[in-house]
């Protein structure tokens, strides 16, 4: 078959362990090859794979390498933050429901913020959402340690569910709480025939507020070749900044992409249907969607662009772009966004 033999020679000529060119190639060449290795058996798409290490402290270390090393994840995190903190600006009870908690380490700088807020902070709830309650749990007991220690009234209360079988009732609303919603890279994971409920579900919570990143780019047309082109050229951006960040032999950068960003590679190019799960889309699909379910843009501040310099100048690279579309922010690597911050309320 040609296109085996083609996928052999690619195998022989590209390495993960060379420069930025060839390790995005290998990783896409290895998601060629599970997906050609798909139409050769009797099922539709690859076999489930699981990209982590069994080792749950291992992953753990994983992210921290990335939110350390590279400035995506915490602009996402300041972003969203100071768009909640500004709307909950003299409020007395305050509630955030984040969609995806992970370790949680968007909060504890939220945390902080609220500590120094003149006349003392607010009462703070955090509802986490996450697939493991146990996992989720942990998270909340870390925070509780935090916001004691910080002295902020706090409560947490977890969640453990996908987010397209949240109910209301899981959320716990409460009379005379501000509330914000917030989702950093997770709602594009939502099937796509769950994404319209779980948004009016959110919209009918009435909340001041709500915060939505997302990667920048359009992973989800009906089209493979499309698909595959947008992410061939989105990843070789990203593995462009870890060159810049990491030198070529460092065993963390190589954790980061074999780790993190090869099996998203591989969901993009190999999986079809419900087992493609790394649908992402552009800013502009996504403020479609939120304005057809009721939504109206809140523009972000000065302060959160201020913020974002800032955060950019920590960081020794000079690639980093920080753009500006119709009050939403979007971080690239030279002339390509990479993720896009925007807020919204009903």
């Amino acid at each position: 078959m040609l296109a085996r033999r083609y996928l052999h020679h690619l195998n022989r000529v590209v390495t993960p362990l060379g420069d930025s060119m060839q390790r995005v190639a290998s990783c896409f060449t290895e998601a060629l090859s599970a997906r050609l290795a798909a139409t050769l058996t009797t099922t539709s798409n690859p076999k489930p794979f699981s990209p982590f290490p069994p080792n749950s402290l291992e992953i753990l270390k994983i992210y921290q390498i990335v939110y350390q090393a590279c400035p995506y994840i915490k602009f996402a995190h300041f972003t969203a933050n100071q768009a909640i903190f500004e709307a909950f600006e003299s409020e007395e009870r305050v509630h955030v429901i984040d969609l995806d908690i992970l370790q949680g380490y968007q909060w504890p700088a939220f945390m902080q913020a609220l500590a120094a807020r003149p006349g003392g902070a607010p009462f703070l709830r955090i509802t986490g959402v996450g697939p493991s309650l146990d996992s989720v749990r942990e998270t909340g007991r870390c925070l509780n340690e935090l916001a004691h220690s910080l002295h902020v009234p706090f409560e947490f209360h977890a969640v453990g569910e996908q987010l397209e079988d949240l109910k209301p009732h899981m959320f716990h609303r409460r009379v005379g709480e501000a509330l914000a919603v917030n989702s950093v890279n997770r709602l594009h994971r939502v099937p796509p025939h769950c994404l319209g409920n779980l948004l009016m579900m959110i919209r009918d919570q009435a909340p001041n507020i709500v915060t939505l990143v997302e990667q920048e780019a359009s992973h989800n047309g009906p089209y493979f070749l499309g698909r595959f082109l947008e992410a061939l050229h989105y990843y070789s951006a990203i593995f462009d900044s870890l060159d810049a960040t990491f030198p070529p032999e460092s065993a963390q950068r190589a954790k980061v992409e074999q780790y993190i960003f090869a099996p998203e590679i591989r969901n993009i190019v190999a999986c079809e249907r419900a087992e493609r799960t790394e649908r992402h889309e552009r800013l502009e699909k996504w403020r479609k969607i939120m304005e057809g379910k009721g939504f109206k843009g809140v523009a972000l501040s000065a302060n959160a662009v201020t913020q974002s310099k800032i955060l950019l100048g920590l960081y020794p690279c000079d690639g980093y772009r920080l753009t500006e579309d119709k009050g939403c922010l979007l971080l690239g690597w030279q002339d390509r966004p990479v993720i896009a911050a925007s807020a919204w309320r009903c």
